[in-house]
């Protein structure tokens, strides 16, 4: 190695990026507490150093180790690493397969957000949705969606944190 990782930032960065694979640059200002500029620069040298590679999601850069992952594997990741998506996928993973207004009842979004999120994942390859008679929807490859959710595990703990803060917070204003 050429003296990459020496700087105990970068270290940190790899080392976040090595444990959760798909994060992306606003998850790392929060995770490590560091400034956005900062991040970037470290970002630029780690890919440079062909240490780190990125994937786009969306408006959004997802980081990954160069080693591991295959590129659907990565993209399933980017997709899982998003909250939107990540509760659409799991949802419809859940139930093998479900209606569109089925869905959108239990997620309680509107028809066009929906829309606009299973487009992006059936584009992606993640969903398979069938349009004979009303719409269906489930998960293209299950077995592994389920494995790849492993790797989002802290999010999934991080969005029952929230959604059970959320209910105490309400709670309390009554």
């Amino acid at each position: 190695m050429d003296g990459t990782l020496d700087l105990e930032s970068r270290r940190r960065i790899y080392d976040l990026i090595q444990s959760r694979p798909g994060t992306y640059l606003r998850e790392m200002e929060r995770e490590l507490d560091m400034q956005v500029g900062m991040l970037t620069y470290h970002l630029r040298v780690l890919t440079e150093a062909g240490l780190v590679r990125t994937e786009g999601e969306g408006t959004r850069q997802c980081y990954f180790p160069m080693e591991g992952f295959i590129l659907a594997d990565r993209k399933m990741l980017s997709h899982l690493r998003n909250r939107s998506s990540r509760d659409i996928l799991m949802y419809v993973l859940d139930r093998g397969t479900i209606t569109f207004t089925e869905l959108r009842s239990a997620l309680g979004v509107s028809k066009s957000t929906l829309s606009y999120h299973l487009k992006r994942l059936s584009a992606a390859g993640l969903v398979v949705i069938s349009k004979a008679g009303e719409m269906t929807i489930h998960v293209a490859d299950p077995e592994k969606m389920g494995s790849l959710l492993v790797w989002v595990g802290d999010d999934v703990e991080k969005d029952s944190a929230d959604a059970l803060i959320d209910i105490w917070k309400r709670m309390k204003e009554r």
